[in-house]
C-alpha cells in the first residue's frame, strides 16, 4: 500500500510540477516514400541509323551489327610464305636423299653428270664437221667429180668453189675431204686451199686429183680442217 501511494504521490506531484505540459512517448508513424523506378542499363553499342529509300536497296542487316561472327584468319599451314618456299624445298630434297636406295641415287648423280656436261658443250664435239659447214662463213659450191685416165692410170678429178657470204675477210683453212662408199669411210686427203684469205663476197675455185680403182663411184664429203 506504501507503494501506490509513493507512486500516487509521485505523479500528482509531477504535475504540479509541470502544470499545462502534455508528452508524448509513442514512435513517429514512418513516412511513406514513393518507390523510384529503376531505369534500365543504358545499351552502349547500340547505333540507330536512318535508312532513306534510296540506300534500302543495299542496306545489309550485318553491315551494322559489331556481334556477327568475323571471318576466321588464314591458316599459317596452308599459306606459305615465297621466303621459306626455297626452304621448304630443300628440306624435302633432303628427307627424299635420306630415304632414297643406293641405285637411284648413282642414277641420280649419272643424270646430274650428263646434264653438267651437255651444259658445258661436251656435245659439241660430235657435230663437229657439222658445225664446221653450217657456222662457218665460207661455204663449198658446185663440187663435182669427173673419173679420168692420167698416164694409163684412172683418177678422180674434184673440183669446187668456196665462197666467203659475210662482208668480212676470211681465212682459208685446208680443206678435208671423206670419200665413203655405202656409208662407210673409204678414204680421206687433204686438200691445200687456193688462197690464204678470202675477202668478202667474194669466190677461189680449187681443183685436185685422187687415185680411183674403179667400180662404184664414192661420194665426197669436204670440210674445213680445224
Amino acid at each position: 500500500m506504501d507503494t501506490g501511494k509513493a507512486v500516487i504521490m509521485t505523479s500528482s506531484s509531477f504535475r504540479r510540477q509541470a502544470p499545462g505540459r502534455t508528452y508524448d512517448f509513442l514512435p513517429p508513424e514512418p513516412i511513406k516514400r514513393e518507390a523510384r523506378r529503376t531505369r534500365p542499363a543504358d545499351i552502349a553499342d547500340a547505333e540507330f541509323v536512318v535508312i532513306s529509300n534510296n540506300r534500302a536497296q543495299g542496306f545489309d542487316k550485318r553491315s551494322f551489327n559489331d556481334n556477327r561472327r568475323r571471318p576466321s584468319q588464314p591458316s599459317s599451314i596452308s599459306s606459305v610464305e615465297p621466303r621459306s618456299l626455297p626452304s621448304a624445298l630443300a628440306r624435302a630434297g633432303e628427307a627424299w636423299l635420306q630415304q632414297a636406295s643406293v641405285r637411284t641415287f648413282i642414277a641420280l648423280v649419272l643424270a646430274l653428270s650428263v646434264l653438267v656436261f651437255g651444259l658445258v658443250g661436251g656435245f659439241a664435239g660430235f657435230s663437229q664437221g657439222e658445225a664446221a659447214s653450217t657456222d662457218s662463213p665460207l661455204h663449198f659450191a658446185h663440187v663435182t667429180m669427173t673419173p679420168r685416165d692420167a698416164n694409163g692410170m684412172r683418177v678422180l678429178l674434184i673440183n669446187g668453189i668456196i665462197d666467203n657470204q659475210s662482208g668480212t675477210t676470211q681465212v682459208v683453212r685446208p680443206i678435208r675431204a671423206d670419200f665413203f662408199a655405202d656409208e662407210q669411210l673409204t678414204a680421206s686427203i687433204v686438200i691445200n686451199p687456193p688462197a690464204d684469205v678470202i675477202y668478202g663476197g667474194q669466190s677461189r675455185g680449187f681443183s685436185t686429183r685422187v687415185q680411183y680403182a674403179g667400180g662404184k663411184m664414192p661420194e665426197v664429203r669436204l670440210s674445213f680442217m680445224p
